[in-house]
């Protein structure tokens, strides 16, 4: 499946400022208008990711699983192939394959079912039950940390504490009676697990939650769950007794670490709120989780954005784009990046991210993605779903996230000045039956350069001028690019 969404992009003119955007190997997406000066007749679209045809990749199999097996955690390539840690029955299991898609689900002797050799690797918080890890409730994800020192701790697991029976100073503002936060487990081959601590921070408070490692910080970011809900968006929503009722607030909260154990905020609800639902969402609408990687120049959120209407009850994935991964935006006029099902569909409600980022495979980026047959609650209509849920493989082109584009009437847009970093300047687009023409503009705005026409759809266009200029090159310019028939998802220098 593919779709696009696209709204059109209005007319500005941003300041320009004196100090040129260096652009080099780095590739430049148009998610936002960072690049842009000014623009006409052009529009953005966000591109669907392409659901694998034979999905789901990993279903439930074994008795130990239940109906229900989702990517409540990570896939992760390394040099024999990939390795899956999932959720299963409110467990962690596992399982491994030569190419992603093939999946084998080992059978250990770590923990066993009725006498039998399972998949399982941590057993979900019954005391008496070899293979628990005390208050453990749900998986985030497992990543291998290649910084850490010590081998014993080379593979680190996060996920969701929580002691229900909890009295004290660190109960939390938003479920009473309970304690909740970040456990860490840690592992020297990913399989046979030791908690190292329950409570890492405090500042996240329920599932869905997701990390990163900043390159650009050398930090472990965080990003949990909160409630907030803006003071102005309940008068701007005017809202009906079912959202007065069943909108909570859910929201994403920021925190950092040095080495994953230890966070710069730990106290219940005192993280900073990154990302919340807003006027210009529907009425009842809750971001449920948020994914963040580093991609290229930018930082790229995938929105697990919770449609919460009597009616309906659905959860999709749209795009947020932000370039200090502290302050994000929403992406086009918000289209699902990875909509929910069709009618038949083995994800038809409900899409759940794995907590990794995305895996490169040649030339395309693959998405591990969890589905689900039945609605979140509090939906109480005829149309329930039935209990049921498997994981899944979507991709993305590299770059192709979000385009520029125009029909044949043609649309044009002018950068920021820029210092072309390199000898040549590549675009990633489509123009197989339309046309491409970059100009380079001096600081009086004469053309100093013109392209040939580009007439492509590669990841990879070198841009041929017509009259080499070393200006280009050597000194600030702007890019001129008009579109006819085309889109246009990145470009830089090499």
């Amino acid at each position: 499946m593919f779709t696009t969404a696209c709204f059109t992009v209005a007319a500005c003119l941003l300041p320009l400022g004196d100090i040129p955007t260096t652009v080099d190997q780095t590739r430049q997406l148009f998610l936002d208008d960072f690049l842009i000066a000014s623009q006409d007749g052009l529009t953005r679209c966000v591109h669907s990711a392409r659901k694998y045809p034979d999905n789901p990749v990993l279903k439930p199999t074994e008795p130990w699983e239940g109906k229900v097996v989702l990517v409540f955690g990570s896939v992760i390539q390394e040099k024999d192939g990939y390795r899956v840690w999932y959720y299963a029955g409110g467990n962690v299991a596992y399982a491994h394959s030569k190419d992603g898609i093939n999946w084998t689900k080992p059978n250990l002797d770590i923990i066993k079912v009725d006498g039998k050799n399972t998949n399982l690797l941590v057993l979900g918080d019954r005391r008496d039950r070899k293979g628990t890890i005390p208050f453990f409730y749900e998986l985030f994800g497992v990543f291998r940390d290649d910084r850490e020192p010590d081998p014993a701790r080379r593979y680190k697991m996060g996920f969701l504490s929580i002691d229900r029976e909890y009295k004290g100073p660190r109960e939390g503002r938003f479920h009473g009676g309970q304690r909740r936060g970040l456990g860490v487990a840690v592992s020297q081959d990913g399989l046979h697990w030791k908690l190292l601590d329950n409570w890492a921070t405090e500042a996240i408070c329920d599932g869905a939650t997701h990390w990163m490692f900043d390159p650009n910080t050398g930090k472990y970011v965080l990003f949990g769950r909160t409630k907030y809900i803006p003071p102005s968006l309940m008068n701007a929503w005017k809202p009906d007794e079912w959202v007065k009722r069943y909108f909570w607030g859910r929201a994403v909260a920021r925190v950092e670490s040095p080495d994953f154990v230890h966070w710069d905020i730990t106290k219940p609800a005192k993280a900073p709120v990154v990302m919340n639902s807003d006027e210009k969402d529907p009425p009842g609408t809750e971001i449920y989780s948020m994914k963040v990687f580093p991609y290229e120049s930018v930082y790229i959120g995938l929105l697990q954005v919770f449609h919460n209407q009597e009616d309906t009850c659905y959860l999709d994935v749209q795009l947020a784009v932000s370039r200090d991964g502290v302050k994000f935006q929403r992406v086009g006029d918000r289209q699902p990046f990875l909509p929910v099902g069709a009618v038949g569909s083995w994800d038809r409600f409900n899409q759940s991210l794995a907590n990794n980022p995305p895996i490169m495979v040649d030339d395309t980026l693959r998405f591990y993605y969890g589905g689900r047959t039945y609605r979140h609650s509090p939906y109480q209509g005829d149309d329930k779903g039935e209990p049921g849920g498997a994981i899944g493989l979507a991709t993305v082109r590299r770059d192709r996230f979000v385009s520029l584009g125009a029909s044949f009437d043609g649309g044009q847009l002018t950068t920021r000045p820029l210092k072309l970093n390199g000898k040549n300047l590549h675009l990633n687009a489509k123009a197989a039956f339309g046309k491409i023409i970059v100009e380079a503009l001096d600081s009086k705005g004469d053309i100093i350069a013109r392209s040939e026409p580009i007439c492509e759809d590669t990841l990879d266009i070198p841009v041929q001028w017509k009259k080499t200029n070393p200006r280009v090159f050597k000194e600030p310019v702007a890019l001129r690019i008009t579109l006819r028939n085309a889109l246009l998802y990145s470009l830089w220098c090499s």
